[in-house]
């Protein structure tokens, strides 16, 4: 029995490591393609030859129609060619200050004959995709410049690079160590999704809640050593937005209690000029989150950084997942409460005694506005 007890104990924490091995390649795959954005501006440094290798390895991974692969891939590193690119096409004008290009091709001696001969778009666009997602993933920038269909350019190109008129070049991936990285944009849109038939709703059978490891509480179950130190040091997170764009910031000041008869209720506190503000104040839901103590630099760069000078989550690597409401959070929190929206007022000085009117005498952030909600949904890890 004892053996028996082992091997099932043994069998259900491999599978538990399995699981948790497969959430984080999970994470990892989601969070390059979520990351990935063009970069036009690099350093002066070499790219390695694995890693172009790599990065054409990924390319010819890609799908294909009937298994054709009608690409072909022009490797460029010497200055003058790229040059030479840059001034063929002007799309790819960054290529001039660049160490490295990938010219894609459709080789239409591989290409389908008849209808399906336009197939070799689509098969030399997803090894495009692919190279751009490799070089993400290996730290480096990259950005897709268009040739095809200009005919002009491609036949600048072509000349560029001794290309037989059996080689189309579909674009031009300008590669490098980024000299700056941009802030990846938030392109998920509800209004671009239809559901079994053009434009009905955005309405997924299954809830769009990534779980993170999180497990639903009563609220009513929270304790707290010091309820008083619960917003102290570094505070709690707020975030607000949607699934198109959220910010999030630190927040010091906020209490949890009893309002209108209803005994889970959230305060938090934003000032006017708080790049927040504007999240909270169209947004129907928010949440506040707590991190545990490896997780403190989350709160102290939320707290010092603005998300006006760019995106704040993607910076740090955090994995955004959303509510059943499209509120969203961070599955790096400890616990996160998603509150509706019941009331917002901003402070009036008029009205201010003492302390409140000593601070809001000098401070560049502008009057609070005082947000109350009602916890709909807890969740701990």
């Amino acid at each position: 029995m004892l053996a028996l007890m082992l091997v099932m104990t043994s069998s259900h924490v491999m599978a538990q490591g399995r699981q948790n091995k497969e959430k984080q390649v999970e994470k990892t795959v989601m969070n390059n393609i979520l990351t990935r954005t063009s970069v036009r501006r690099y350093q002066d440094k070499a790219v390695e030859a694995y890693k172009v290798e790599n990065l054409l390895k990924a390319g010819m991974a890609a799908p294909s129609a009937v298994n054709r692969q009608p690409w072909h891939f022009v490797v460029v590193d010497d200055k003058d060619v790229l040059q030479g690119l840059a001034k063929a096409n002007p799309n790819a004008g960054m290529a001039a200050r660049a160490p490295l290009a990938i010219v894609v091709c459709g080789d239409m001696n591989k290409a389908l004959e008849g209808g399906g001969r336009d197939f070799w778009i689509h098969d030399t666009s997803a090894a495009t995709e692919n190279i751009l997602l490799a070089a993400n993933g290996m730290g480096l920038g990259a950005v897709w410049t268009g040739t095809y269909p200009n005919l002009e350019r491609c036949k600048a190109v072509r000349m560029v690079l001794n290309l037989p008129e059996s080689m189309i070049p579909l674009c031009t991936i300008v590669i490098g160590y980024p000299d700056n990285m941009p802030s990846p944009k938030q392109k998920f849109k509800e209004e671009n999704i239809s559901y079994n038939s053009f434009g009905k709703k955005y309405t997924p059978a299954t809830p769009v809640i990534q779980n993170g490891g999180f497990v639903e509480f009563d609220v009513q179950e929270m304790s707290f050593e010091n309820p008083f130190n619960i917003f102290t040091g570094w505070g709690m997170l707020l975030c607000a937005g949607d699934r198109e764009k959220s910010n999030a910031m630190t927040i010091g000041w906020g209490g949890l209690g009893t309002i209108w008869g209803q005994n889970n209720m959230v305060t938090v506190y934003v000032a006017e000029k708080r790049y927040t503000k504007k999240f909270m104040d169209k947004s129907k839901y928010f949440t506040i989150m707590a991190f545990d103590e490896k997780h403190q630099n989350v709160l102290q760069y939320m707290g010092t950084k603005s998300g006006a000078d760019g995106d704040k989550a993607a910076a740090l690597g955090l994995h955004t997942a959303y509510t059943e409401n499209g509120t969203p959070y961070y599955e790096e929190a400890s616990m996160v409460l998603e509150c509706e929206l019941m009331y917002a007022d901003a402070f009036e000085k008029e009205n201010m005694r003492d302390i409140p009117a000593r601070l809001y005498a000098n401070f560049p952030a502008g009057v609070h506005t005082f947000y109350i909600g009602r916890i709909v949904k807890a969740l701990k890890k």
